[in-house]
């Protein structure tokens, strides 16, 4: 098929021929479900493009005008090749119509903008991408890995972590989804945005770098840039809006609870230290510290005897590189006088 009248089809100029032409070519394309999902994901790219009224008054009525010639040559294709009652049996005739009219349609919404249009004409020419598997890499607590992306982009996953991407990113973006924490520089690609998914939050860049937060048990997802600019958008794919722009040393704060968030400047040793096997507290409370211990050593805390309540401050400043439980302990319950207990994957932390 050649991609000049597939581009005539979609401008309204085909005489009633190549219409037909092009409905019958695209009748003759059997679909797999991983065809229709590529021709989902390509009527989403393409719903990027509708930024403005006019554009979307043109789609609408395009989708409509192939809409009814599908339909009109559906209904003479059926009269043509009407079968007696007892052949109707045969499913597969039946099918393969519907399959088409339906992918049509599908295909008639994209309304493609220039660029598309030949994708999808060598797409459908007989030339077929293997479906490919997520890549997923994952660390442990206590450990930290350093991923090297086709793009030219650096990973480093801390502790408890896990990132998924496709193995080969796409034309129009370099996407990664995220649990725990890792820091990313990313290679300049001013075609193709770096896009980090963080449950509600997408956190897109060209080239620059940044740490991100996101751990389930936590109430806060935290995104804090080294170099260059980020912005964070808030929802899904489909609908989403920016809330924040960050300048290098800014960090954003949202809350997964209340949906609150607020941007504020990072202390660099705080947030990224731990790239440096460093563990550090900075006027950290209870919570916070039960929680990086159990992040980064892979356990679980539980709190005895008079445990410090919100009436009561109690705050810890310390830094440890490289230094086992068992020393991190000592150093904070010398500090903050509490003993403790371990027992396999549980510390017990009794208050005095």
């Amino acid at each position: 098929m050649d991609s000049k009248l597939i581009d005539k089809y979609y401008k309204g100029e085909c005489s009633p021929q190549e219409v037909e032409q092009v409905l019958e070519w695209f009748k003759r394309k059997e679909m797999d479900a991983g065809q229709l999902q590529d021709m989902y994901e390509f009527w989403q790219e393409a719903e990027e493009e509708k930024t403005n009224e006019e554009f979307s008054q043109a789609s609408a009525r395009l989708f409509t005008n192939i809409s009814q010639k599908i339909d009109a040559q559906e209904k003479q294709s059926l009269t043509q090749h009407s079968v007696p009652v007892a052949a109707k049996k045969r499913k597969p005739a039946y099918i393969k119509n519907n399959q088409w009219k339906v992918l049509m349609k599908v295909a008639a919404s994209i309304v493609l903008p220039i660029g598309l249009v030949w994708l999808l004409a060598v797409y459908f020419s007989g030339t077929t991408q293997p479906e490919t598997q997520l890549v997923s890499v994952e660390t442990s607590p206590g450990t930290r890995k350093t991923i090297h992306l086709a793009d030219g982009s650096t990973i480093m996953l801390n502790g408890g972590s896990k990132v998924s991407y496709q193995p080969h990113f796409s034309a129009s973006k370099r996407e990664i989804r995220l649990k725990g924490e890792a820091f990313f520089e990313v290679a300049k690609d001013s075609l193709r945005p770096f896009i980090v998914q963080t449950g509600t939050l997408s956190t897109q860049a060209l080239g620059t770098s940044f740490n991100i937060s996101y751990r389930e048990k936590e109430n806060a997802i935290s995104v804090a840039l080294a170099t260059g600019i980020v912005k964070i958008d808030k929802g899904t794919q489909q609908a989403s809006s920016q809330i924040a722009r960050l300048k290098p040393g800014q960090q954003l704060i949202y809350n997964k609870v209340n949906h609150g968030y607020k941007v504020k400047d990072f202390d660099a040793r705080e947030v990224l230290s731990w790239r440096e096997g460093i563990l550090y507290f900075k006027q950290a409370n209870l919570a916070q510290v039960v929680s990086k211990l159990e992040n980064w050593y892979g356990l679980t805390v539980e709190l005895t005897g008079k445990i410090p309540g919100r009436d009561k401050e109690w705050h810890y400043t310390g830094s440890y590189q490289n230094q086992s439980l068992d020393n991190v302990l000592e150093g904070i319950a010398f500090v903050k006088k509490f003993s403790y207990e371990k027992n396999g994957n549980t510390v017990k932390i009794k208050f005095n």
